[in-house]
């Protein structure tokens, strides 16, 4: 049964304060004490200006509204909101879990370009609470509960949902390199295995005017290479006159594209699902054409993508500020080639099977953590209308 709730202002409530800033300069790397700012702890102080946990609200910036709690002995910069229950009517960890699902702390947004939250904006809002301290203690221990099984249940899903990525990745590498099939070591830049063909960077190359929104060819960007393949809700395209006065980087069906500067080692394959005609690479890719007589276009694809090649990626990789990876590296790259075509298509047939399995199981981890989030949102309602 409910007990008698009341309503108040958050000034009635609370004290609400933004302590001294602190800048980075100030911050010491083996500092004792930890620092907040507006997302949490940045750093390390040799002082501190709260000895207790405060609750502090996230009060510049695209965050604007987000809730932490700092630890013991901590230094609270001017970037968080410190929510602090003054008189005794109100226990902090509810007003805690109030903020986190009890209030519509949007309200007291001000800004577009800068998003920001006042004491000012933040005075009006209203709490409702039960009158009563133990009952909200009651109510902090069973949402404390609850959020501590959800939790487990939330590591569990995402632990499961990382395995089924990484058994994925183990089944190719083991594949590959099966004894069942004869292979052979060769290295990508092997001729009579495939040919890497670069695009055109020459003059003609396009300029910010030359693409469109629609035309006659795709031209890729880093958006349509994804990690497993082309993703084309985003693209940009040239007019025929503009295709026609660049030279090399035009793919063919069967073609495998990889990023080879800033994101690399991303991969697409331009197999006969894809629907554009006419494609092109941009400067920060690569084609590889498969010989059809020694290499099945769609074992080098699965190749590119696996283990095999990402390690060797990991390592041979240059440049700290724009990371790219040259064809004379990449020549030089070893991948296991079965000798026989019909074992390449059959691996192939396999690793599809089991992608197909690995992504339905991703599907079901994905759901499970959503159904998590929508549990916490429901259990924190139920909670501030009374009815935990």
């Amino acid at each position: 049964m409910r007990t008698r709730w009341v309503t108040s202002t958050l000034a009635d409530l609370c004290e609400m304060y933004q302590p001294k800033t602190i800048s980075g300069k100030e911050l010491v790397p083996d500092g004792k004490y930890l620092v907040y700012g507006a997302n949490g702890v940045i750093g390390r102080y040799h002082k501190f200006n709260h000895s207790d946990p405060q609750l502090l609200i996230t009060c510049r910036g695209a965050t604007c509204g987000t809730v932490n709690v700092s630890e013991p002995n901590s230094w609270i910069t001017g970037n968080a909101m410190v929510i602090r229950p003054k008189n005794g009517s109100i226990d902090t960890r509810f007003l805690e879990y109030y903020f986190r699902g009890g209030i519509d702390i949007s309200r007291a947004i001000t800004g577009a370009a800068q998003p920001q939250i006042t004491r000012t904006n933040l005075a009006p809002l209203e709490v409702s609470y039960p009158a009563s301290i133990d009952q909200q203690k009651r109510i902090v221990r069973v949402l404390d509960e609850a959020f501590e099984a959800i939790a487990v249940a939330k590591a569990n899903a995402e632990k499961n949902l990382q395995n089924t990525g990484e058994l994925f990745e183990s089944y190719i590498e083991s594949s590959f390199g099966s004894r069942k099939v004869r292979s052979v070591t060769r290295r990508l830049g092997d001729n009579d295995l495939l040919e890497i063909i670069d695009g055109d960077r020459g003059t003609n190359y396009p300029k910010a005017s030359d693409f469109h929104e629609e035309g006659h060819c795709l031209f890729l960007n880093t958006k349509n290479v994804r990690p497993n393949g082309f993703d084309f809700e985003s693209t940009v395209f040239i007019s025929a006159a503009k295709d026609a006065q660049l030279r090399k980087g035009k793919l063919r069906r069967n073609d495998v594209v990889m990023t080879t500067r800033g994101t690399i080692g991303n991969i697409g394959f331009y197999s006969e699902d894809v629907p554009f005609q006419d494609i092109r690479i941009n400067s920060g890719m690569l084609i590889f054409r498969a010989n059809c007589r020694a290499l099945y276009p769609a074992f080098l694809f699965e190749l590119l993508r696996s283990r095999i090649v990402k390690e060797q990626i990991r390592e041979q990789t240059t440049g700290a500020a724009q990371p790219q990876l040259p064809i004379k590296i990449l020549s030089n790259f070893e991948i296991p080639v079965p000798v026989n075509l019909a074992d390449q298509i059959a691996l192939v047939k396999e690793v599809r099977g089991v992608e197909r399995e690995a992504q339905r199981l991703e599907n079901v981890y994905q759901q499970k953590l959503s159904a998590i989030e929508e549990l916490k949102k429901c259990l924190l309602h139920q909670a501030f209308i009374g009815k935990l």
